[in-house]
């Protein structure tokens, strides 16, 4: 009887003949497929753990046919693009799970608006990344009125074993959660909430942080009603196009800007107008909602994203 050799490079059969290892891919230097193939894909790589089923979680991977290459991920057929997008919003998620987390043991919540965040290697005697929110005392025309300061101790430097590497590690991801906090918070004091372009604001008294104090109006009222005067604050407003490609008359113009008006008792509100439609205004309970709302919208768009490259089943 031939028995049946297996070696690195060439697989015997039982007729005492060898052949060849099938040759790597010749098209795509990523593909782990070998042979003749269509379907190029490369290696898959997943997170380090599992979920509580054992089974794999977040696996992706390159893939080709006939057109240009794709992440295949999360069920989708991903651009680079839209694959930097999808893990920008599990960055943010894995923030919200860690603050869960400090929640449950105890530990300081995260505060975006705390005076400062530190880490501390293992063995140093000073920390040796600090970031806080600092407030221009003086700031010039169109510069912004509070920066986020980096900064290290003198005696910082340590000499790290392995324990102490990964220790530092460690505190080191806890600190960005708290970095991206203090930076949308440095977003909402200049006015911009995180999105859009940051514009200085003033901080004159009277006026919220976020006020465009240019565009605030102050009205008086009349002697007869008894004098006085009060504020409609006015926040600076950020404005998107939604366009198809067709006729520009056709595009739709989005804003979006906080105000409150001192002569009602509704507070600080989020306004939301459609070119020249009426307009709504939202509480902060409404905007939660609406911040929902247009999760679910964002999330069905980029499903049909996905799907638009779909081919009719044969």
């Amino acid at each position: 009887m031939t028995s049946v050799r297996e070696t690195t490079d060439t697989a015997q059969t039982d007729l005492g003949q060898t052949e060849p290892a099938a040759r790597p891919c010749a098209v795509h230097g990523w593909c782990a497929e070998a042979g003749n193939h269509t379907m190029h894909a490369s290696a898959y790589t997943e997170a380090p753990t599992v979920d509580g089923y054992g089974d794999r979680v977040l696996v992706a991977n390159v893939m080709a046919e006939d057109g240009a290459p794709y992440i295949g991920w999360l069920d989708l057929d991903l651009t680079p693009a839209q694959t930097r997008t999808r893990v920008a919003e599990l960055r943010r998620h894995l923030d919200t799970v860690a603050a869960l987390a400090d929640l449950v043991d105890g530990q300081a919540p995260l505060e975006p608006a705390a005076e400062c965040y530190s880490v501390t290697a293992p063995g140093a005697k000073n920390a040796i990344i600090s970031a806080e929110i600092y407030h221009l005392d003086d700031p010039q025309p169109g510069d912004p009125t509070a920066r986020i300061a980096v900064f290290s101790q003198p005696g910082a430097d340590a000499d790290l074993d392995v324990a102490g590497a990964d220790q530092l590690s460690a505190d080191l991801e806890e600190f960005l959660p708290r970095l991206r906090a203090q930076r949308d918070h440095l977003a909402t004091i200049l006015g911009a909430g995180g999105r859009g372009s940051i514009r200085a604001v003033d901080g004159t008294p009277g006026h919220y942080p976020w006020c465009n104090v240019a565009a605030c109006i102050t009205h008086r009222y009349e002697e007869r009603d008894g004098g006085g005067s009060y504020v409609e604050h006015a926040g600076c407003q950020t404005a998107i196009t939604l366009a198809d490609g067709g006729y520009p008359e056709d595009a739709i113009t989005i804003t979006v800007g906080l105000g409150h008006d001192e002569a009602f008792t509704s507070g600080t509100q989020a306004h939301l107008t459609v070119d020249d439609l009426n307009g709504l205004a939202f509480d902060a309970a409404g905007v939660d909602q609406l911040l929902a709302q247009l999760d679910t919208l964002t999330s069905a768009l980029r499903t049909m994203r996905g799907q638009m490259d779909s081919e009719v089943r044969p």
